[in-house]
């Protein structure tokens, strides 16, 4: 089982909108450049720590990962693991659309701690208004 967990951060800085994971940023890595050593430079790890990585997670998860064996052509994602990372793809998208509506929602609430914006009436006071 994977556990999420999801972590909203006050800054006055702007924040990334997506899924962040070791595992996730080397597959994007190793497909982007073909290679685990470009990947590993590109992530600033060593090329023994982004191999180590993949092999963990291919134990992990009972999955390969990258075509072993083909040191000529570089590297190659699985069609399971492109599969995953078309998948995440959709997810990040869903994940910016949220994180969107949670943000100005969050922007609302700051507004009304400021005085800025009236408060909304709660649920109760909502049903204890009359209705014409």
């Amino acid at each position: 089982m994977v556990h999420l967990s999801i972590e909203y951060k006050f800054s006055n800085q702007p924040t990334r909108n997506r899924l962040e994971h070791p595992l996730l940023e080397i597959l994007e890595s190793v497909h982007a450049t073909g290679s685990i050593g470009k990947a590993a430079k590109d992530l600033g790890r060593s090329y023994h720590y982004v191999w180590g990585e993949l092999k963990h997670w291919e134990s992990e998860l009972n999955t390969h990962l990258i075509v072993w064996g083909r040191t000529s052509k570089g590297a190659e994602l699985t069609p399971q693991a492109l599969a995953f990372l078309s998948e995440i793809s959709k997810t990040q998208i869903d994940l910016e659309r949220q994180v969107a509506l949670i943000k100005a929602r969050v922007e609302q609430c700051m507004a009304v701690l400021k005085g800025d914006l009236p408060m909304a009436p709660s649920p109760d006071e909502m049903n204890a208004m009359p209705t014409f």
